[in-house]
This record gives C-alpha cells, structure tokens and sequence, in this order.
C-alpha cells in the first residue's frame, strides 16, 4: 500500500500509479502525532476588498501611461484601443452605472472592490476612496500595457488577486541584443501567457467586504474552464477530441502585424483586441470593424436542434423532422442547445447581467403564424443566471451588493446541453406542413441595463465622461445606442409531412438530446434513455459508441441503478479498449450516491490524478476519504485542493472535520472552523429561491430545469 505522502505526490502528479489501491497506509498514532497546519484564505490586502500586491510602490500615472508602449509596439497598442480592456474603467459607462450606484449605497472604500480589476491605476493611489473626476486620466486607461506585463506573480483568489512588480522597465538600445533579452524578461513575466492570469480578475466572490451578508461565488470563468476538456480534464463525460487550449488561444489568436510591431514572429502578433462578445460596447464606438470580429466570434458557438417533436395523447417522434401533428392536439418540442466551442460558460463574464435568449416561431403551409415564443416575458427563456434579493426579488442592473442567491441558472457548460420545451395548441383548421423554426440571439447586456446606462450617461456627470473620452480618443463615445442582436444559430423543421426522416448519420442529434436531458429533475431523467438507445443503435464508430454508453451510465446512477451504471461504464471501457477518467468518476457515482465510500475511492484517485487542474475532483476526493472513515487522506487532499480554490466551501468543510477529528491544535481547528463558516453557501439561498417562486411571475417555471414554455398564438 501507498505511504500519505506517495498518495499526495499521485495526486498533483509527480509519481506514477504504482498499485491497485490508492489509500494511505493509516500508521500507528506515534507516527501520526504532526497535523498539517490549515490552509486558509489568504489575508486581507492593503486595498482590500480588492486582492491586488505591489511588489515595492508604483503611483497611478505610470501605470496609466501606454503611449511609451505604442512607439515599439504599433500593432498591440492599436488593438487594444479596440478592446473592452481599454474602456473599462470609469470610461465605461455600463461599469459607471453600477459602480456609482455600488458606491453611493455601500460606500468608496468597499468599492475597491472592483478596482483591482478595472481600476488599478485609481486604486494604487488611494483614489477609489474619492470622488472620480471625469477628466482624471487615471479612469481612462483600465487595464493597460503595465497592468498585464507587470504581473509578477497570482494567486487564485480572484477579486484581483495579482502581484505587481514595480522594478523600473529596462529599454531596450538598437544594436545591443543584451538590452532587448533584459527587457523582454522584464515584461514577459512567468504569469504572463497563463489562464491563472487571466483567472485573478476573471474570478470573484462577494461577502462581507462587499456589503453582502454571506460568501458568494461570482464571475468564475477559470473554475468552468478548469474542470473542462479544454484545460485537460476527461472526467466530465467521454467526448469527441477536443484540443486543449487557455484564454489566450481563443481571445487572442494570432494577427497580422501591418503596423510593423516590434514584438511580431513570421509577421504576425497574438491579438491584444480580447475579443469576446462585447458587441454593444463596439457599437458605442462606432467601431464596426470590432464589432464584426465579436459578431464572428458568437456566431455558430451554440448549436440549435429541434430534436424530438411529441402529441399530448404520448406520440412522441424523434428526431421532429415529418412528426405527426394532430389537429386539436396540443404538441410539444424539444429544442436542444449545446456549447459547442466556448471553454467556459455561455454566456460567460457577468452571468445576471447576460442576455441570450430563444426564439421559436410554427408556421403553417400558407406561412402564417400559429404560434410563437421569445417575444414577451412569459414565454421567454434566456441563458443567464438571476440574482435575488432577500425578498426574491430578481435583480436586473448589477445591484451586486444585494445579491443573496441565483434563484436559477441557465447557462450552459462547455461541451454541455440544455433541453428547452415549448407547447402550442394546432388549430383544428390547419394547412399542413407546418414549419419550426428556432433562433438563438444575444445582445450583450440586458434591457433593463441598457436603460439604466442610457440614463445614467444623460445626465451632466456622465455627458461629462462621454466627452473626456471623446478628447482622448478622437472618437464619440454613445451609451444610448441600440445594442446590437446576433444571431448565433438558427434551425428549422418540417412537421406533419408524414414521411419518416433518414436517420442514419443523425446520432449525434439523439445523444445531445439525451445530453440535456440528464439534467431533468429525476423523475424525468428516464425520458433520455430513448434517444441515448437509438444513439448506440446508429453510433458509426466505437468511440461515438463508448460516449453512448458512458450517458447511459450516467442515466443508471441519477436512477439509483448501481449495478446498471458498472455494466454501462463496462461496455464504454470495452469499446474505447482502455480506462478512461470519465468512467472512473461514473464508477464513483454510482458508489457515492448509494454510500459505498470505501469503494469510491479507487476511482477517485484515478480521475484526480487525470484531471490534475480538476477542484471538483478533489473536493469529491476529500469528501470520500472522509466519509470512509480516513480523515488525514481527506486533509491531504483538501489542502491540495485549497491551493487551486482558496474558499472552496467544500474543501474548507472537510479540512475543518479532518483537523478535530485528528485532534489538531485547538487554535488551528478554531481558524478552519472560522474560515469555513465564512465561506460557506448563504444559509437563507433556499429562502430567498422559494420567496422568488412564491412572488415572481415565471420564476418557478424557471427553477425547473427541464420545462415547457407555452407558445402565444399571435391572434
């Protein structure tokens, strides 16, 4: 058997498996008498809420100054003109909106808070504790060259939580090789071409710094990415192969350098546009040519698939194409959404805040429109998360500081699908065909922000920054432009044709919608096994049948069926011909969920030593060792997983039961105890959640995973 400390070398992947059983040898209590010390979030800052270090002192004005930058670097500074980093401070109207309301109701100071991110060049001087004037060249530069270039280190807090380096920058001389590797080394620091760079601001957590009672997990797009195919980890499901790839390979792809950059290779220099989907700030510059490229960007990265088609008598059809339609018959579809090729959630940044939203229109053979759905509220589905207050209360303009819970959240996974119902009555004077047809659109910030930053932009202080930014960029700057409406992707379908599609070659089509249907409320969840069966039925190859079986395994364990989740991940074994992460977490499942934790535990190290960026695999790690009785493996690993997730709520929870069970110092049990009391999940969330179903019109609907819309007929 493995010592402790070969388990915990297995787990962050500096010794190979060398046996069947991954558990620490438990020694006698002499050898066991030294307990790890807690590892807890790290101190407070001196600008906290926001996490940001300096390594020595820097002022406000240099880290604003880019133009020394732009003489050698053409290309790059031209690009970020264009990009969201540029205009992200107070500069920003959608970002002023929320920030003044953040700062005339919780306070300047709390409202650091946001500065490590947006406004580091305000915060380094003390500034955000002041009023911000609109000429203040400091509220203009957001996250410039010397933000990004000078990160020396970072730490996996969020909020900011970069190191800056404040050494002076060595300029390079012509004709002297020397000069140019100092200054090379002194602006590509290590952090530099990392996700963990960019995941110091792209993820954050709210609490009692921040005016809100209790700890909660906000914009997060390096823990998604992290527990995904694109950072390595195969645990989520047996999938197509996908390639690894980080922030940077997306959000800024290679281009060619026409300015003459200093820094291109062979011509071309990674993007410094960070494009991504903030298609109406382009369209408040008047920037058509950004805007395209963010356009371009969204189109086609969500499939649509009207996928099953099935009468209120119980005929169901799958795929739709030709399905029977009952005049007088209510009929329902299944649309299927998948993220095809976002490393993160989609929609991704600020999740309340997102609009993307469905649109499904049933005509028939004359082109008149029977019904529809998206254009109204109450039959509208939007891929966001919705925030309430403590009454329930949907919180639709950036209130942060009073948030309390997401009553619900619709976003989508990478590589995962969603299934979305909608009903409609056929008349019974009806021309056949009828036709469906879905469309998926985005506009980048919701109506009722829109409306809030065109307000606040009206006013005499925001007038005044519209036409400060005016001055520094020569170009107008107009918060009450209509944003923009891409349309991601869109399908139709004939129904009532009576003719039976091909379905050889449409496989894929089944498996999604068995995808998203793993998700319905449990009692539902049998509804995927017809489609994952015709799936397996038609799958071409063994790989596309392992990924079949291996749902049908995840099917068995959301049924409670254990021995019928070991055979599924068997046949998936078999086809793929080896072991594989995503089996060993569904063996896991399947051990877990009826509370067989010794045997979960095998599988476990397995997926975690293959999933090595992977927190949930080591939170479910920690949660097993302690539960089977071995509470120093289940510190070992939480600890490990505390440097990936500092107030990880689950990991803090086992490190706190490990130490006292351990009988770990009283002082050190106490500061565990503490930290996790501060970390952990609002006591009141299932409150607030019930409040909102209770006062909200469609928000018990919503909090169904899987529900039907019903559509309006426009008559």
């Amino acid at each position: 058997m493995r010592t402790r400390s070969a388990v915990l070398a297995l787990l962050v992947g500096c010794v190979p498996a060398v046996s069947e059983d991954p558990r620490p040898t438990v020694r006698a209590p002499r050898v066991q008498t030294v307990v790890p010390s807690p590892r807890v979030p790290r101190d407070r800052t001196a600008f906290a809420p926001s996490q940001i270090e300096l390594a020595g002192s820097v002022d406000g004005t240099t880290l604003s100054e880019n133009e020394s930058c732009a003489g050698c670097h053409a290309d790059a500074a031209a690009q970020w003109r264009t990009s969201a980093h540029s205009i992200g401070s107070f500069n920003n109207p959608v970002y002023r909106t929320a920030i003044e309301r953040f700062r005339q109701e919780v306070g300047m100071e709390r409202s650091r808070f946001c500065g490590g991110c947006h406004d580091p060049a305000l915060l380094v001087d003390g500034a955000m504790d002041q009023e911000i004037r609109p000429s203040d060249p400091r509220a203009h530069v957001a996250i410039g060259c010397r933000i990004c270039h000078n990160i020396e280190s970072v730490s996996p807090d969020g909020n900011g939580s970069y190191r800056l380096a404040t050494s002076p920058i060595p300029i390079p001389r012509e004709g002297d090789p020397e000069s140019l590797r100092r200054h090379r080394e002194r602006l590509a620091l290590p952090p530099l071409r990392t996700a963990s760079l960019c995941g110091a601001c792209h993820r954050s957590f709210l609490g009692a710094t921040t005016g809100n009672p209790a700890h909660i997990v906000g914009m997060d797009e390096l823990t998604v990415w992290s527990r995904s195919v694109y950072a390595g980890s195969l645990a989520e499901r047996i999938d197509d192969p996908v390639r690894a790839r980080e922030c940077r390979h997306c959000h800024m792809p290679d281009e060619d350098a026409s300015l003459g950059d200093a820094a291109a290779r062979r011509g071309v220099i990674a993007s410094h546009r960070f494009v991504g989907a903030h298609t109406w700030l382009a369209a408040m510059r008047h920037d058509d040519a950004q805007l395209a490229r963010e356009r371009t960007n969204l189109e086609g990265a969500v499939s649509l698939d009207i996928a099953a088609a099935k009468t209120d008598s119980g005929l169901r059809t799958l795929p739709a194409d030709g399905a029977l339609v009952q005049p007088g018959e209510g009929l329902t579809l299944d649309l299927v959404l998948r993220n095809q090729r976002v490393g993160h959630r989609f929609p991704g940044g600020v999740l309340d805040a997102q609009d993307v939203w469905i649109e499904v229109v049933v005509t028939d053979a004359s082109g008149k429109v029977l019904a529809e759905a998206g254009k109204e509220p109450s039959s509208l589905h939007r891929l966001h998360a919705m925030q309430v207050d403590d009454d329930g209360t949907p919180l639709f303009v950036r209130q942060t500081h009073r948030f309390r819970a997401a009553a619900y959240d619709h976003t989508l996974r990478p590589r995962d699908a969603t299934v979305v119902r909608y009903r409609f009555d056929v008349p019974l004077s009806v021309r056949l065909p009828l036709v469906a047809t879905a469309r998926l659109l985005h506009r980048s910030r919701a109506l009722p922000l829109v409306r809030a930053t065109c307000q606040e932009a009206s006013t005499p202080r925001g007038r005044a920054f519209a036409e400060a930014v005016e001055r520094r960029t020569g170009e107008p700057l107009d918060a009450c432009v209509a944003p923009p409406i891409t349309e991601i992707g869109k399908t139709a379908v004939s129904l009532g044709t009576g003719t039976k599609p091909n379905v050889q070659g449409a496989w894929k089509r089944f498996y999604d919608h068995g995808l998203g249907l793993l998700h319905a409320l449990q009692e539902q969840v049998e509804e995927a096994r017809p489609s994952l069966e015709l799936a397996l039925t038609l799958a071409p190859t063994d790989l596309d049948r392992a990924m079949v079986w291996g749902l049908l395994a995840e099917l068995a364990v959301l049924e409670g069926r254990t021995g019928e989740a070991l055979e599924a991940a068997e046949q998936a074994e078999g086809k793929l011909g080896a072991p594989h992460p995503a089996l060993a977490r569904v063996r896991a499942r399947a051990f877990t969920t009826v509370w067989r934790w010794q045997e979960s535990l095998a599988p476990l190290v397995e997926v975690a030593r293959n999933s090595p960026r992977d927190d949930l695999a080591l939170s479910t790690l920690a949660i097993a060792y302690g539960s089977a009785g071995e509470p120093r493996a289940a510190l070992e690993v939480a600890l490990r997983g505390l440097e990936l997730q500092p107030r990880d709520q689950d990991f803090l929870r086992v490190q706190a039961l490990a130490l006292e069970t351990l009988h770990a110092p009283a002082g050190d049990i106490e500061i565990a105890k503490t930290a996790y009391l501060e970390c952990r999940s609002p006591d009141n969330a299932p409150r607030v959640r019930a409040a909102c179903s209770n006062r909200v019109a469609g928000c018990a609907l919503e909090r169904v995973p899987v529900h039907v819309h019903a559509m309006r007929s426009p008559q």
